[in-house]
């Protein structure tokens, strides 16, 4: 029995270098692979973290058999710049993925607008959206289906966030992905205007009670906390005379 655990160690040990071994080959082949600077840095430094925590595997194959007393500093400082540096990188991978697939929401100046929270029963959205717009220069972001409506309007204080399902957007059930978007623009840019144009398409992919809270909770955080305007659109004929009610008891009419 007292064998057997020091071969079961070492087996262990081998198959973590060759794992080691493996992910340094592998990153290695794709050093300066891709145009992106940002994830070729990304590569660099997996690798450098990468290499030094081989250099501690190797040194524990070694001490399996002899000079176990003798590796242990440098095993110890291999292993925890490793860590350390993997753990940062795995954080740094995980930013670059949302800097690339979550909509980004351009900074504009803070100009302050005179919104709160109001609710437009329209089936012209668009046209009443631009009245909106026309009211001033302040920072607008627009969470809609007709995203290139909005790009189309040339207007450098206008952001829009495509709500879709074909995966090049923000997906109508993902209403905490939608409430993180809308939450870091009116953080940076306080007396802003959040505008919804899609209230529909959000109820047809999700029950009106979890619509409801979604708003709801946006009004606290957009319009009580942050100061910004938030204004929803929405065709009447698509609502109950209860769903009506309770909109109008948190939204103003506009």
């Amino acid at each position: 029995m007292g064998l057997i655990v020091p071969w079961l160690v070492f087996v262990a040990d081998v198959i973590l270098f060759l794992a080691i071994g493996y992910a340094i080959v592998f990153l290695i082949r794709r050093l300066n692979k891709y145009g992106d600077p940002q994830l070729n840095a990304f590569i660099k430094w997996s690798l450098v973290f990468l290499v030094i925590g081989e250099i501690g595997r190797i040194t524990d194959l070694i001490d399996d058999f002899c000079c176990a007393s003798s590796f242990d500093t440098l095993q110890y400082v291999t292993y925890f710049i490793s860590i350390v540096g993997i753990i940062y990188s795995v954080i740094h991978y995980i930013k670059l993925v949302e800097m690339k697939y979550l909509p980004a929401v351009k900074k504009v100046p803070k100009l302050k607008s005179s919104f709160k929270a109001h609710i437009v029963f329209s089936k012209n959205r668009l046209l009443d959206v631009i009245d909106v717009l026309k009211e001033g220069d302040f920072p607008v972001l627009v969470i809609t289906r007709s995203p290139d409506f909005y790009s189309g309007l040339n207007r450098e204080n206008v952001s829009a966030i495509w709500v879709t399902q074909s995966g090049k957007g923000v997906a109508p059930t993902a209403l905490h992905v939608l409430q993180g978007i809308i939450l870091d623009f009116v953080q940076e840019n306080p007396g802003s205007v959040v505008i919804i144009d899609c209230l529909e398409y959000l109820m047809l992919y999700n029950d009106f009670k979890s619509v409801f809270k979604f708003l709801s909770a946006l009004k606290d955080y957009v319009v009580i906390q942050h100061g910004s305007g938030l204004i929803v659109f929405v065709d009447e004929e698509v609502l109950s005379n209860q769903e009506r009610a309770l909109l109008l008891k948190e939204f103003e009419p506009l």
